[in-house]
């Protein structure tokens, strides 16, 4: 969570803009800084869903690439070696440097209204929402994505 709260967050996460309307206020023409805007969007719940569970693949496929067997119920009972903290923050960092996160057209399509977690799943898995409409360049990677 520390990562998380660095990479995203902190100095970055205005308060006093808050969260308050801030798609429909886009479409309106307000602006908002691009590290605010981001980190709304990130923590919209099922984003959240979406975007931990790939943490959670990047540390079991740390393991396994590495050869340790562990139960992945009990994933995060182990030590995480330095490596994989580098590979996590690495995720967080890609991920938070994306484009839709600040892309303001995407405030009336994706960003307009509420949608669910198997959105989301579609989105980061073809890099376009269910109805067809491109929101990312290309499928996330997460290979690439630890870099």
């Amino acid at each position: 969570m520390n990562i998380i709260a660095e990479e995203v967050y902190v100095g970055r996460f205005d308060p006093d803009v808050g969260t308050d309307k801030i798609e429909s206020r886009l479409q309106k023409g307000d602006v908002f800084k691009h590290d605010h805007l981001r980190a709304f969007r990130m923590s919209k719940e099922e984003l959240v869903y979406n975007w931990l569970r790939y943490i959670q693949h990047v540390a079991k496929n740390y393991f396994i690439n590495t050869g340790k067997p562990i139960q992945e119920d009990k994933l995060f009972h182990y030590l995480f070696p330095e490596q994989l903290w580098i590979n996590i923050r690495n995720f967080v960092r890609n991920l938070s440097a994306l484009p839709l996160w600040v892309n303001k057209d995407l405030s009336e399509t994706v960003f307009g209204g509420k949608q669910n977690n198997s959105f989301w799943q579609t989105v980061f898995e073809t890099g376009r929402s269910p109805h067809g409409v491109q929101v990312l360049a290309k499928p996330l990677n997460l290979v690439e994505m630890i870099k």
